[in-house]
């Protein structure tokens, strides 16, 4: 599991402890949680990485999730995780997080595309998930380049920063 994967232009490695710094400033920064949620308090932050810290199985209940670093330069990208979400039919939610740095160049859709085919092969995941607010038009982008599914968008479904936002919820089959 700590071993590097490595795709065209990037390589992701499993969170580890010297990792904080870079998962604190991506869950306190506003711009990069405005379509997610509220930025976190540092005790939240702290207590979900400790938890993305442990090993993980298919029956884990917690995110498995790798840091994005740029296989040439070693600079962070952003994050992609993977969460178990049904143990019957093998599916699995994926998120993915890129830093305001890195936007537009293709690495989020590399890094999804790369992680789905690396799930459904490693772990036999069948079925992957995701969700974005309906206004956040890249990540919509980014989801559907790696053939993911629009299956519905739920009205006012998550409060983001005191707002109530459309979820878009998509979908893919391996």
């Amino acid at each position: 599991m700590s071993n590097p994967l490595t795709s065209q232009h990037l390589t992701l490695t499993k969170l580890a402890p010297p990792d904080w710094e870079l998962i604190r400033s991506i869950y306190t920064n506003p711009v990069l949680m405005q379509h997610i949620g509220s930025p976190m308090s540092e005790e939240a932050i702290r207590s979900n990485f400790a938890k993305e810290l442990a090993p993980w199985t298919l029956d884990s209940t917690h995110w498995l999730t790798w840091i994005i670093r740029e296989t040439d330069t070693g600079n962070d990208v952003g994050l992609i995780s993977i969460c178990t979400r049904d143990r019957d039919v093998l599916t699995a939610e994926v998120g993915f997080i890129i830093l305001d740095t890195h936007k537009g160049k293709g690495y989020a859709t590399e890094a999804l595309a790369f992680v789905l085919d690396h799930a459904a092969h490693a772990y036999g995941f069948r079925k992957f998930t995701a969700v974005c607010s309906e206004e956040h038009a890249a990540s919509r982008k980014v989801l559907e380049k790696a053939g993911m599914k629009l299956d519905k968008i739920v009205p006012e479904h998550t409060e983001i920063a005191g707002t109530m936002v459309n979820d878009c919820f998509y979908s893919l089959e391996k």
